[in-house]
């Protein structure tokens, strides 16, 4: 317990620390290049953080924290349960009230300036909405499993790597608990400049903590089957590249409520990393 205690004020203090600079220096989420960059980054410090603290406790970096790349069915799994619950998200979404279906994108086109609004109207024109939809699932599950992957294991080797193995004999759910918190609560800093609430961002807080709360049963449950933090990662990435996609399709309702990050819940990302850590 001593080290979870040391890995959470460590994340926390250089996680923050960071964010807060970058927060003073002007940083918004309206800001896509310069935002997208510092995410990035922001979701590689708790993987160092944990790297640090094996050096000090004189361990072998990366050991003993699940870094297997051996294939399993539930390398297939990681990447598919998101892809389920982000589109059951979508349908439990169209049970509310001013909420409806667009196969024409109107939901995000709304959320744009008029010479943004034409600028993607005329791009999503060129294919028919099926197309556009299939390209946007295929490009999701390669996002999911390589580029975001790679970025997501920098949060994953911290969470469901370092701080799940030194709580390693408590139950699944106690476990789960914790991680889900201090996940959720790590986020703060961003969340509060708009980091998927920009019309809540207060209630944002709360909303990102109860989310990853849920999520982290079916996490943790996956990487102890299959005996690899990479396969967190490939849940992780899967799960911000899909969840922009059912958002597309959603026309009313706000930030609270739609999406994988919503009531419904789950984690919506309008983009490969720009949205959801």
């Amino acid at each position: 317990m001593k080290k979870s205690i040391q890995f959470i004020i460590l994340c926390y203090a250089v996680s923050w620390a960071i964010a807060g600079v970058a927060i003073l220096l002007g940083l918004r989420t309206t800001q896509n290049v310069a935002y997208t960059i510092f995410a990035a980054i922001y979701m590689l410090l708790p993987a160092i953080c944990a790297i640090i603290l094996q050096l000090i406790h004189k361990e072998k970096p990366f050991s003993n924290l699940g870094v297997s790349f051996r294939l399993n069915r539930w390398f297939l799994i990681a990447g598919i349960v998101p892809f389920i619950y982000s589109f059951i998200t979508l349908g439990i979404n169209l049970l509310f009230p001013n909420i409806s279906f667009s196969a024409t994108y109107e939901g995000l086109l709304s959320n744009l300036s008029t010479e943004q609004a034409e600028l993607a109207s005329q791009q999503l024109s060129r294919f028919p909405p099926i197309v556009f939809f299939i390209i946007q699932v295929f490009g999701a599950l390669v996002a999911g499993y390589i580029i975001n992957a790679i970025f997501a294991f920098g949060e994953e080797l911290g969470w469901r790597g370092y701080l799940l193995k030194t709580l390693q004999n408590k139950k699944l759910f106690p476990v789960s608990l914790i991680i889900g918190i201090v996940w959720g609560l790590w986020h703060f800093p961003l969340i509060l400049i708009g980091h998927n609430y920009p019309q809540h961002p207060v209630t944002g807080v709360g909303m990102m903590i109860i989310f990853c709360i849920l999520l982290s049963p079916v996490m943790i449950y996956i990487v102890i089957k299959s005996k690899s933090v990479i396969t967190a990662a490939i849940f992780h990435g899967i799960n911000n590249a899909i969840g922009g996609v059912t958002v597309l399709y959603i026309v009313g309702g706000n930030d609270l409520l739609n999406g994988v990050c919503g009531l419904c819940p789950a984690h919506a990302e309008l983009g490969v990393l720009d949205q959801s850590l």
